[in-house]
């Protein structure tokens, strides 16, 4: 609550606010919270929390974080294997987040999506979490801002807990949250861990802050049941938590609602085929030379435009970026970053609010010996296209 900042506080938010006015979305400038939360993560440091924001504000382009909610399209294996569920909220309004971390099938799951697609679908969950907190504030006339994670360790075989992709992803998840999301969390229950547990948390405790270290509650097979119920309320607990909450035919699981992971069937699978791509509507073949980067201009006549684009590479990962050039602006609208495209194909959209010149860059200058083989298309459809849906972009959330 505002009302609970200190003076100095309510200054340093004011001026914040004035150093970032010309740099964040407007939405962004009129939540003084973001502002306080950036804040508090580098402890009242006023150009820490400068940093932290701007390095934010870059990271948001290039995830394009923005419009994921509605852009972006989960793979079918990563909505039914990834388990990232939003259970309610708890006895003080602040929402609530089970994943049931045992039964992943990470040696599967990255057979069946590359890592960048995976990453996404968390940060799309996170971007959901955000706006059901928004809701929450306004549903309940004050700010609630953070959110209680629910992590099941149940079924954690040896395998999956040193599974290096995973561990690795799992850290980099960790650090992305870190950054980006400040005073997010207010709790991290971690039930039925296992001694293989101790194995991998030495690994991820190096990389929490001690803020995030102090809000961790870790339990074996007993204990926990209670301290959940006392924090929620048992009829929004499902049942095998220890709450009263079941599916219509009494399925403790809850599965009409939970996704509980499980080892995933190879019919899932990626087999990439280089040459499938060459057959694509519109594919351009390009090699691309060690060191040197290559740029796709494509003029956008209308506003409000859809620009697409697909490619891979034959081997190795490339860089790619978005730029935007007209009568007013020149900017970055993706920065540069490594895509992986080993196992599929990568596919992508930006919605234009501008017209204007957009640039598609590959780059591989920072390769010393590869030159990469890549097949490329783009297309763009425009707000007055018959193939342009009114109903493109309006995302659902359940609440």
């Amino acid at each position: 609550m505002i009302d609970n900042w200190t003076e100095n506080e309510k200054n340093a938010v004011v001026e914040l606010q004035k150093i970032m006015k010309d740099d964040v979305p407007k939405d962004m400038y009129e939540d003084k919270y973001i502002f306080y939360k950036f804040l508090k993560a580098r402890n009242f440091n006023l150009n820490q929390a400068e940093s932290m924001m701007r390095n934010h504000l870059k990271w948001r382009k290039e995830i394009q974080i923005d419009t994921i909610i509605s852009d972006f399209q989960p793979l079918e294996v990563l909505q039914k294997f990834v388990s990232q569920n939003f259970i309610g909220f708890d006895k003080s309004g602040c929402l609530i987040q089970y994943a049931s971390i045992g039964n992943l099938d990470g040696k599967g799951l990255f057979k069946s999506a590359n890592k960048y697609d995976v990453l996404r679908c968390v940060l799309q969950e996170m971007e959901k979490i955000y706006k059901r907190l928004k809701y929450q504030s306004e549903k309940l006339g004050r700010p609630v801002n953070q959110s209680i994670f629910i992590y099941n360790l149940e079924n954690m075989t040896l395998a999956k807990a040193t599974h290096r992709q995973s561990v690795e992803l799992f850290a980099e998840g960790i650090q992305i949250f870190q950054d980006n999301y400040p005073e997010f969390l207010k709790k991290i229950y971690i039930i039925n861990a296992s001694v293989y547990f101790t194995l991998v948390f030495p690994i991820i405790k190096r990389i929490l802050s001690g803020a995030v270290i102090n809000k961790i509650d870790v339990y074996g097979k007993d204990g926990w049941k209670d301290v959940l119920l006392n924090a929620i309320d048992a009829d929004v607990l499902p049942a095998f938590l220890g709450g009263n909450r079941t599916d219509p035919d009494g399925n403790p699981n809850c599965n009409t609602f939970l996704v509980h992971s499980g080892m995933i069937p190879e019919s899932y699978y990626l087999t990439k085929d280089f040459s499938q791509m060459a057959k694509k509507d519109g594919a351009k073949y390009i090699t691309i030379d060690r060191q040197s980067s290559f740029k796709i201009p494509i003029f956008v006549e209308y506003p409000g435009s859809v620009l697409f684009w697909e490619y891979e590479t034959k081997t190795h990962d490339i860089g790619f970026g978005l730029t935007l050039e007209n009568e007013s602006q020149n900017e970055d609208v993706i920065p540069v970053h490594k895509v992986e495209t080993e196992n599929k194909s990568e596919t992508g959209q930006y919605r234009c609010k501008t017209a204007g010149t957009y640039t598609i860059i590959f780059d591989n200058s920072y390769s010393w010996f590869h030159s990469k083989e890549l097949y490329y298309r783009t297309w763009v459809i425009d707000p007055y296209d018959s193939d342009f849906s009114k109903e493109d972009g309006v995302f659902q959330i359940d609440f």
